[in-house]
């Protein structure tokens, strides 16, 4: 017959392989969430690496542009300048992502194996990761207001340049003025018949 204390030692054996198998279960469900965080995460980034090559040459591209339209004469300098502050501070924003990327790679290397540190970094993961998808969008639509506001300046300053090229061109060909010629009054006409001389 099994005393009771055996029994009670059974018990709480029994006890604990239920809980360790719960946590097993647990710490599986967390590694799976990681792992889909980590995966969404990387994809992220590298899409931002590799856009952010491109944007680079854009803004290069974009402030030549605005240096040479505001060299212009009669440019609207108050317009090229207020562009020209946004794109500097639109290219400072560059590295505030370049910070969120460096703060989310700081939770994608958490071993499953350690579940009170991959529920942290799980959990800081997340964040991170909420927080740089939503100032990249933020930096995406910027860049696209900025292209599109630039293109106007430089059609508008095409457009002005063209104008003075021609007028130009037309004050050159235009002939040199002549003094004003004298009006003579037409010689005077006798008027009847004409009379025939006698023969």
């Amino acid at each position: 017959m099994i005393s009771l204390r055996k029994l009670s030692i059974l018990a709480i054996i029994a006890t604990f392989s239920f809980g360790l198998a719960s946590c097993s279960k647990k710490d599986e469900q967390l590694a799976t969430d990681y792992a889909t965080k980590k995966a969404s995460a990387q994809t992220l980034i590298d899409q931002i690496n590799q856009s952010m090559t491109t944007m680079h040459i854009d803004h290069d591209q974009w402030m030549a542009t605005l240096t040479t339209a505001g060299a212009k004469p009669g440019a609207d300098t108050a317009t090229i300048g207020l562009v020209k502050s946004d794109l500097t501070k639109h290219e400072a924003d560059m590295a505030a992502i370049s910070a969120l990327i460096d703060t989310a790679k700081m939770y994608m290397n958490a071993s499953p194996d350690q579940a009170d540190s991959l529920k942290n970094a799980d959990d800081k993961l997340g964040t991170a990761s909420t927080d740089l998808t939503d100032k990249w969008k933020s930096f995406q639509d910027a860049h696209a207001s900025l292209q599109q506001r630039i293109q106007q300046l430089a059609v508008t300053s095409a457009v002005a340049t063209a104008v003075d090229t021609t007028m130009a061109a037309a004050k050159k060909a235009e002939p040199a003025k002549r003094a004003p010629t004298a009006i003579v009054p037409p010689a005077e006409q006798h008027h009847g018949a004409v009379r025939k001389s006698a023969q």
